[in-house]
């Protein structure tokens, strides 16, 4: 039967899209994660700008630097390193996030043995000779050559390039360094003879950050005018092309994973995991308890909306026949037997509603419920008997529905088929279910007298039919006109359900939130 949708109106006024809590949380969640990592990155940049910076090295600027291991000396902005069985004497300062940099300083051995030299890029420092993870360029006095190497708590050395006229005690020695990417360059001057040699090797798997620091090796000896500035690409080619070779060490493995503090972290982390664990089976068992305690609230007002309003109904009519009885405003037998069947339709009514209660309750999974179409269709049939045309109709791929889902479209399609049955004088009756991918539709159509509809024409099965809806977020319209038949149309969004958002809305609220993703406007 064509109808004309442009007459249609809609009981439920339109409601506006409101953010809920799990939205709001997530929204505050993500400001804050990019406020901080915003902040991260400006800390970090400006941590790993490398600053063009002379050390003073007086008395009383030993709090910029860092010993481990060794005995200092500041003073007459020269640091010394006095000789002492600690071997492998490091001191170090700035930043761990340095990473391309240019550091230039003045040596000098004041005893007859041992290396010194520059540490750039250094991390992870401990006590021990090569107990630090970066580079190390020294001179070593033994056999008077050039040296650089990669330290891992291992030690890799690239081939010593000899120095002209060798390395003697009490000479002051130039040295610069240059780190960029995984290139590592450097030079030596004899500030005396200034005769130089150079050296460069590059690596795969380099380090690419870290530390600048002083490194003496069983050895007295001195550091002046120690200088350092951001480096660029140009100034290791510099120091690259006066090099004959290019050096490329294979640098050892680090030490083992399993180190005491890495153990302590492993540890913490697996306690702290344990605990979000708890907390989220605590949050689950809470919403599942708040989840059942609601759905019985739900299932309590539904009776009492329902069966509760028929007893009660009932009641009253049963009080009214035999208050009537004893007033002998019944005598005439016909009077009796009408007011009878009355009562008798309200028990009838009822028995199906409870039925139709306790049949809904124990359905399966909405695989194996009953077709929704067949449902109505079946029930306008039984209701109307032969004298009516009952039309059904289906369109689309029927979809498993939700037990409130399912339970709200039957009773508003079985309220809409019992108001046309008995006040519109029909002779037929169409009824349509229309499936699409996320939406059901369910239409009910009449060829009656029809009525002039407003809101003063709303009834109670009118607004029972409209909270109906409104419980799984759907619209209700119902449009009729005068000799043109009435219809009833109500729309229900299907939205499977996001556990990520139900999640963060339990967290947030304890649990406290119902279910209500399994279908929404």
């Amino acid at each position: 039967m064509a109808f004309d949708r442009r007459h249609l109106k809609e009981v439920q006024p339109g409601v506006r899209w409101m953010p809920s809590r799990a939205h709001l949380f997530g929204a505050i969640v993500l400001a804050l994660g990019l406020a901080l990592a915003g902040c991260a990155m400006i800390a970090s940049s400006r941590r790993a700008m490398v600053p063009v910076h002379t050390y003073e090295l007086a008395k009383g600027q030993e709090g910029e630097w860092h010993a481990i291991g060794g005995n200092w000396q500041f003073g007459d902005n020269i640091v010394e390193s006095k000789h002492s069985d600690d071997r492998g004497a490091k001191l170090v300062t700035g930043s761990k996030l340095w990473a391309n940099y240019t550091l230039t300083a003045d040596l000098r051995f004041d005893s007859d043995r041992g290396d010194i030299g520059l540490i750039l890029r250094s991390q992870d420092e401990e006590n021990g000779i090569d107990a630090y993870n970066g580079y190390y360029v020294g001179l070593r006095l033994d056999g008077g050559t050039l040296i650089i190497g990669r330290s891992n708590f291992g030690w890799v050395e690239a081939r010593p390039v000899p120095l002209p006229g060798g390395v003697s005690a009490h000479e002051w020695y130039r040295m610069r360094v240059t780190a960029y990417g995984c290139r590592i360059g450097a030079y030596v001057q004899n500030l005396s003879t200034l005769q130089k040699a150079y050296v460069a090797f590059e690596e795969r798997n380099c380090a690419k950050t870290g530390r600048i620091g002083l490194r003496a090796v069983d050895v007295t000896g001195a550091w002046r005018n120690i200088h350092i500035s951001p480096a660029t690409l140009g100034d290791y080619l510099e120091l690259q092309r006066n090099t004959e070779s290019v050096e490329r060490p294979v640098v050892l493995s680090g030490p083992p994973w399993w180190t005491p503090w890495h153990i302590a972290e492993l540890f913490v982390g697996t306690l702290a995991l344990a605990l979000l664990l708890q907390l989220l089976y605590y949050r689950f068992q809470q919403w599942k308890s708040e989840t059942i305690m609601q759905e019985r609230q739900r299932l309590a007002h539904d009776i009492h909306d329902t069966m509760a309003q028929n007893f009660a109904g009932l009641g009253y009519h049963i009080q009214g026949i035999r208050s009537a009885l004893l007033r002998g405003g019944m005598a005439e037998p016909q009077h009796l037997a009408d007011q009878l069947s009355v009562t008798y339709q309200l028990i009838r009514r009822c028995h199906s509603e409870a039925s139709e209660t306790i049949s809904m309750l124990g359905a399966g999974p909405a695989s194996d419920r009953e077709d929704l179409l067949k449902v109505l269709a079946d029930s306008a049939r039984k209701i109307a008997g032969q004298g009516i045309l009952v039309v059904p109709h289906a369109t689309g791929s029927p979809q498993p529905l939700s037990l409130r889902v399912a339970d709200a479209l039957q009773h508003i399609g079985k309220e809409a088929i019992a108001n046309a049955l008995t006040h519109s004088g029909l002779s037929q009756l169409d009824i349509t279910v229309h499936y699409q991918p996320r939406r059901v539709e369910v239409l009910i159509e009449d060829n009656g007298r029809g009525f002039d509809y407003g809101p003063q024409s709303q009834g109670f099965g009118i607004l029972g039919m409209l909270k109906r809806a409104r419980d799984v977020r759907g619209t209700l319209q119902i449009s009729s006109r005068i000799g043109k038949g009435t219809a009833v149309r109500v729309v229900v969004e299907l939205h499977p359900l996001r556990w990520d958002r139900t999640l963060l809305s339990r967290l947030w609220s304890g649990g406290s939130a119902s279910l209500s993703g399994s279908a929404t406007a």
